[in-house]
């Protein structure tokens, strides 16, 4: 007896399933796939869609509208046909499902198989399925592929409040994704989100810059043509109906360590602190976004500020900060304009007061930076050019008092002086650009680090 080709395929397909569905591990390096259990699969082995798991995408998408009709389960797959046909002002139709559960970090994997012709797009995707208000809508795209390259497929990270902002993205390069079914992985874990084909990775990401929301499953198509931005897209009608299949979609989960909460660090200081003249390239902004998320800098610059101010400064400050693992005080800019006898040692005893009061605040074992204060460009200063020599020497003497008063009541310290390119402090000697601001937070960065 002569068996159709077809139905032998299909015998093949859920004979290969059985033997998958007893071993069901993830498509995924060794090494990766240690601690990983399944928790959720849809093996799509019945006779029809699992509406207790999915939904269905309806409503216009580019240029098919989306149809509960085009999605149908049978033979052990999940079909999302392709036809032409009106819908409204159409020409196409397509469908697809969206998971009605949320999940948030695991390893998720489908396997697909990509219809023929071009002018479609489908995808593998998470994101929550609401408006753009709740949350950051992360959106991790594990495939988007354009029917019109069967050889490749695009990867990519968006999210969607509180403004949409690309973040990451990739071409991943194949075979013919329309010749046979292939794997396609994401593993998304508390820091990263890591990329796979065919168990093989090929993209990692960052994931410490936004906020992560649980998710739904998407498994879509859309008419890829009459787009906003191009009109070059055209969809092969020789090549419809045609289908998107899947096999099966799963979710594995692993137990994460919950990541440290961040430092918290109250950066005191004058104008050089508040970093006006460095907008969003102010040394305390560097420091906290270089970081990974493992520091949390709460800047408590003020412009004009000296060691004086202390009592009537410092004081509420701790009233308005109840927390602290480690306080940086960086002052002395504005005292070295005070040239008496003594102004040194009162600076000094000053800053003195500030650091047994945040030990008072913040307990005995809240750690104390003490920050000594940078040079200037004496050509470019304004008001107090006539002594800039003499402001120089005294930030050179406060310098060294802090560095001797630190030794005194062990506390961290670092001196800036020298460290500020004079080119960056052309607009008054003092404030420096952000490439100023740059070379503090170089130098500070490392002595504020966990």
């Amino acid at each position: 007896m002569i068996v159709p080709t077809r139905i032998l395929s299909l015998v093949l397909l859920l004979f290969a399933k059985s033997l998958l569905a007893s071993d069901l591990t993830p498509n995924l390096p060794a090494e990766a796939a240690m601690g990983y259990s399944l928790i959720w699969q849809d093996e799509f082995d019945g006779e029809a869609l699992n509406k207790s798991e999915w939904n269905l995408r309806t409503g216009q998408r580019f240029a098919s509208m989306n149809k509960a009709e085009n999605v149908s389960v049978a033979n052990g797959l999940l079909r999302i046909e392709l036809k032409k046909e009106k819908a409204g002002k159409l020409d196409y139709t397509s469908g697809g499902v969206i998971s009605k559960r949320e999940f948030k970090y695991g390893y998720y994997e489908t396997r697909f198989r990509s219809p023929q012709g071009e002018g479609w797009h489908v995808s593998f995707w998470m994101m929550k399925n609401t408006g753009k208000s709740e949350g950051n809508r992360q959106e991790i795209d594990v495939c988007e592929h354009d029917t019109k390259d069967q050889t490749s497929y695009g990867t990519n990270l968006h999210i969607h409040s509180p403004e949409h902002k690309g973040l990451a993205g990739r071409r991943v390069k194949t075979a013919d994704l329309s010749a046979g079914f292939h794997t396609l992985g994401c593993e998304f874990t508390p820091t990263e989100i890591r990329q796979y084909f065919d168990g093989k990775l090929v993209g990692v990401w960052d994931a410490t810059s936004f906020k992560h929301d649980s998710m739904s499953i998407w498994l879509t198509t859309v008419g890829w043509a009459n787009l906003p931005w191009s009109n070059k897209e055209k969809i092969d009608d020789s090549k419809l109906p045609a289908s998107a299949d899947f096999e099966y979609v799963r979710l594995f989960e692993k137990q994460y360590e919950k990541p440290a909460p961040p430092l918290t660090i109250i950066a005191y200081g004058d104008s050089l602190t508040e970093g006006k003249s460095g907008g969003d390239q102010a040394w305390v902004k560097i420091v906290e976004r270089e970081s990974g998320g493992k520091l949390k800098v709460i800047n408590e610059g003020k412009g004009g500020r000296a060691t004086g101010d202390g009592k009537h400064d410092f004081d509420p400050m701790t009233a308005r900060q109840p927390r602290a693992d480690m306080v940086l005080i960086a002052l002395g800019t504005n005292d070295s304009r005070d040239l008496k006898v003594d102004s040194v040692k009162k600076a000094a005893s000053n800053v003195s007061y500030m650091i047994d009061r945040a030990r008072q605040c913040y307990g005995p074992s809240v750690k104390l930076l003490l920050v000594g204060p940078p040079n200037i460009n004496k050509t470019a200063l304004v008001a107090t050019k006539p002594i800039a020599n003499e402001r120089e020497a005294q930030l050179k003497a406060l310098g060294a008092a802090f560095e001797a008063l630190a030794k005194e009541k062990q506390c961290d310290f670092v001196s800036l002086f020298g460290t500020v390119p004079e080119e960056t402090m052309l607009k008054d000697g003092v404030h420096p650009d952000a490439t100023g601001h740059s070379a503090i937070a170089k130098v500070l960065k490392g002595r504020m680090a966990p």
